[in-house]
């Protein structure tokens, strides 16, 4: 991009979905914030702001939200936006029929009506002091009347939306998105006027956008773990802590890693910094627990935890008393599923070879593509472990524990598999009291505490392995480029870029 060419170029891999109804992870929710404003926004400093909505409070309870919306707000088609905008876009991602991963969003949700065009009203199940940063997911968004059913695969592929952006054509699958400026967004018109996305094959993508990126084609790149040193020298280079985790999930609804022992030995085989040091060169901070340093008071540091208590450490004798205690001694198999592609493949087959050093274990690595992995790790035959990242939704320590860890969001149907993101199916009736006791706390210092005391509580079961905590990393064409800056979802501020030629 610059002055001449106001066109913004960058590479993404194949997104599960770009409608609000399933958009989850970072590519879908790339493209659909893009094209949909919801009922409320983060500034430059995380805050919440409005953007539909021009006002917002709950009763006393938390338990009845009311939004007012503004009233000149239109989708790119030309529709008003109302408070039935997103009535209808919550009631088409909760048909049933649509069967979305995102509904967990939802569920403390009981009911919500338009009392007029300008009037949302939500009432919850449970309190929920937060529920406001809740709708910065995709899955709040409005659709107009013509959107249809969750499953219209014409508006699946060309969603019309009312955001800075929309689509110049429908999506082609496996090749390209083309985005457009929206010149009917009520925000700010962006500089950037169109948005090219290449739909990059999942196992060369890392290495083929950064190429890309150095030699002109992008704008913008995510960076190789193996050239993060290389990317950081660079001009462009843009670093930041998220609040996320990439972790390892135990399947704990069958063996081997039913048994607590077989967690903690499976966590204290694994040498965290000894990776990050060889496939990150450093850029990674090894995780001790579920909540990174990103939430601040409802993070526990380490020096709280005590020595029994902290199984992250890296021990390999006491490692393997855990394991013999598991009943897993040497040539125990233990299946280890992953995702290739996405830089993982270097480090997953190093900690694999780790294992088998520390433990002796037959560690059998199950090699598959990101939808190939979501597939294993919900089914009931699902064992051993598998490997997982997870990016927060909104900026709430609720957003980690409440679905990856509450008892409700492993809801397998009549064959086993699950449908919630709690896929080791880890259930604790204490842990989802303080998740409850998070949620009501009117008092921020009661909440941070709520939400430390779950996060080790999870930590004591080992209910996840963590390994390090989330830091996103990217390169921008500084040369061309200026205002980028890296959103809460990891992904380009599209808004924000201005041509460098106009920022002299």
């Amino acid at each position: 991009m610059h002055a001449t060419d106001p066109v913004f170029r960058m590479g993404i891999t194949e997104p599960t979905a770009i409608d609000p109804y399933k958009a989850q992870e970072g590519e879908g929710i790339l493209v659909c914030k893009a094209l949909f404003t919801g009922l409320l926004a983060l500034d430059e400093d995380g805050g919440l702001v409005p953007a539909t909505a021009s006002s917002w409070h709950s009763d006393a309870t938390a338990t009845t939200w009311t939004f007012t919306l503004r009233t000149d707000t239109v989708f790119s088609d030309g529709e008003p936006v109302t408070a039935h905008s997103f009535v209808r876009g919550w009631t088409r991602a909760l048909d049933p029929a649509a069967n979305t991963e995102t509904a967990y969003h939802l569920a403390g949700v009981r009911s919500f009506r338009a009392e007029s065009d300008d009037t949302l009203v939500v009432e919850l199940a449970e309190p929920d002091v937060e529920f406001d940063l809740k709708t910065l997911q995709p899955v709040f968004s409005p659709v107009p009347s013509g959107a249809g059913p969750a499953l219209n695969p014409v508006y699946n592929d060309l969603p019309v939306g009312n955001g800075p952006f929309k689509m110049a054509g429908p999506w082609r699958h496996g090749e390209s998105i083309h985005l457009v400026r929206n010149d009917l967004w009520s925000g700010p018109a962006p500089e950037v006027e169109e948005v090219r996305i290449d739909i990059l094959d999942p196992v060369t993508a890392l290495d083929d956008e950064y190429e890309r990126f150095l030699d002109g084609t992008y704008d913008y790149a995510r960076i190789p773990p193996a050239r993060t040193a290389e990317a950081a020298a660079h001009h462009g280079f843009l670093e930041q802590e998220g609040a996320g985790l990439f972790y390892l999930i135990p399947f704990c609804h069958r063996a081997p890693m039913d048994s607590l022992d077989a967690r903690r030995a499976l966590s204290a085989a694994i040498d965290r910094q000894g990776l990050i040091d060889t496939y990150f060169q450093g850029h990674r901070t090894a995780a001790h627990s579920l909540l990174s340093p990103w939430f601040g008071k409802a993070h526990t540091p380490r020096t709280e935890f005590g020595e029994d208590e902290d199984w992250t450490a890296y021990d390999p004798g006491r490692a393997r008393a855990a394991a013999l205690r598991a009943g897993l001694p040497p040539g125990s198999r233990v299946d280890f599923a992953y995702n290739t592609g996405a830089g993982h493949d270097d480090w997953v087959r190093a900690l694999a070879d780790g294992l088998r050093e520390v433990l002796g274990w037959d560690v059998e690595l199950l090699r598959t593509d990101a939808r190939g992995l979501v597939d294993h790790r919900t089914s009931l035959a699902a064992a051993g472990f598998c490997r997982a990242g997870w990016a927060c939704d909104y900026p709430t320590p609720d957003n980690m524990l409440f679905p990856l860890l509450h008892s409700s969001c492993t809801a397998p149907d009549a064959e086993g598999s699950a449908h919630g993101d709690n896929e080791g199916r880890y259930v604790n009736a204490e842990f989802d009291a303080l998740v409850a006791l998070g949620r009501a706390s009117t008092d921020p210092a009661e909440r941070a505490g709520a939400w430390r005391r779950a996060d080790r509580t999870a930590m004591a079961d080992l209910a996840l392995i963590p390994l390090w905590y989330r830091t996103d990393q990217r390169v921008h064409a500084a040369d061309r480029i200026a205002g980028l800056r890296i959103d809460f979802d990891g992904n380009p501020t599209l808004t924000t870029v201005t041509s460098r030629s106009t920022t002299r």
